[in-house]
């Protein structure tokens, strides 16, 4: 189960990954490469969740992403990741349940 502020899902997410923004980058020069490192920039790293929330539960988080509130992120090992902006990217609701809602959104430490 992960929570967004005090807002649960209904279980642990479906897929769950956390993406790295490592800003390097290999360029190709006549002999050979070189690279161009800026390093690891933790404020463009992003979590991508897709987790089932009831339709109660779906809306107060809509409203969050509707608000652009920055919002805490309690993941499914509980640590707490402050001030993240939450990105919704698509839900459907659940054919045979309707009053679920799987829901795919991204939240971005910033």
């Amino acid at each position: 189960m992960i929570y967004i502020n005090d807002i649960p899902s209904v279980r642990d997410p479906d897929s769950y990954k956390y993406i790295i923004d490592d800003r390097v980058e290999k360029i190709e020069v006549i002999d050979g490469y070189v690279v161009q490192d800026f390093g690891h920039i933790e404020t463009g790293d992003v979590f991508s969740i897709t987790c089932m929330f009831t339709e109660e539960n779906f809306s107060r988080v809509q409203e969050l992403w509707e608000a652009r509130t920055k919002v805490n992120f309690k993941d499914t090992v509980g640590t707490v990741w402050e001030n993240m902006r939450i990105v919704l990217r698509e839900f459907t609701r659940d054919k045979d349940f309707p009053k679920y809602v799987t829901a795919t959104f991204e939240l971005w430490r910033i």
